[in-house]
């Protein structure tokens, strides 16, 4: 199975996502937004697309206008019925596209926070084998709301809407399971994050520290949404 990766920034690359497809020989292209010019694949040339987190908001279209050729492509590939993963950021992007809502949170999330996935979600097969509760790395100012015709994917104590999936094979997380310890402390650096004070939902540089090794617990989700994922393509072969 082919993938693409849409990349906002030279610190939030894939992380795990691209460690888990390469073990298991499925190749990884990208398009860099941070570089001048991006180019973006023709959609026969990919099976997967993964967009990736970023510290713009799908709404800084003035200091990015990047931004309205990666949300025209995004409404390509859905239109195309394309296998997505949509991380923070790219969640945001791809429920903007399905015509749900972002804006600015009452107050940031970031740290190690749990998640409760819905029941109803997890029944789903792109979600067969996730846990009812994890604790992941969030790291995010915005929020979406569902789309229309949507299904929650799960809610945590600062943000309603955790993700969602969208038919059958389209999913938007606004958490970070491709995170690994040193793209989280990358993050903390590059965000400043040094001198921030403990809010109700944003946890110190000291306090993630403390809970860096629970990046694991996202990977696990990651991993088993990948390899679900890869079984509906091979199904989606088999039936042509």
């Amino acid at each position: 199975m082919v993938w693409h990766c849409l990349q906002h920034l030279p610190d939030e690359g894939p992380g795990h996502a691209a460690a888990w497809l390469a073990a298991h020989g499925h190749p990884l292209s990208f398009t860099r937004l941070d570089e001048p010019d991006p180019v973006f694949p023709a959609l026969n040339s990919f099976d997967g697309l993964l967009i990736l987190g970023g510290a713009m908001s799908v709404y800084d279209e003035a200091g990015f206008p990047w931004l309205r050729a990666e949300k025209a492509f995004l409404r390509e590939a859905v239109r195309a019925g394309k296998i997505t993963l949509g991380i923070c950021l790219g969640a945001q992007l791809l429920a903007q596209a399905l015509g749900g809502t972002v804006r600015p949170l009452p107050a940031p999330e970031i740290g190690f926070w749990p998640v409760r996935f819905a029941a109803n979600a997890l029944v789903h097969p792109l979600l067969r084998g996730w846990p009812a509760k994890a604790t992941v790395l969030h790291w995010h100012e915005d929020a979406f709301t569902v789309p229309p015709g949507a299904q929650r994917l799960g809610m945590s104590a600062g943000c309603a809407a955790q993700g969602f999936l969208w038919g059958d094979g389209l999913v938007g997380l606004q958490f970070h399971p491709e995170m690994t310890e040193a793209m989280v402390e990358k993050l903390i650096r590059y965000e400043n994050h040094e001198t921030a004070q403990e809010q109700e939902f944003t946890q110190t540089a000291a306090q993630i520290r403390e809970k860096l090794k629970s990046v694991w617990k996202g990977r696990m989700l990651l991993e088993t949404l990948l390899k679900n994922m890869v079984a509906l393509h091979e199904a989606e072969m088999t039936r042509l």
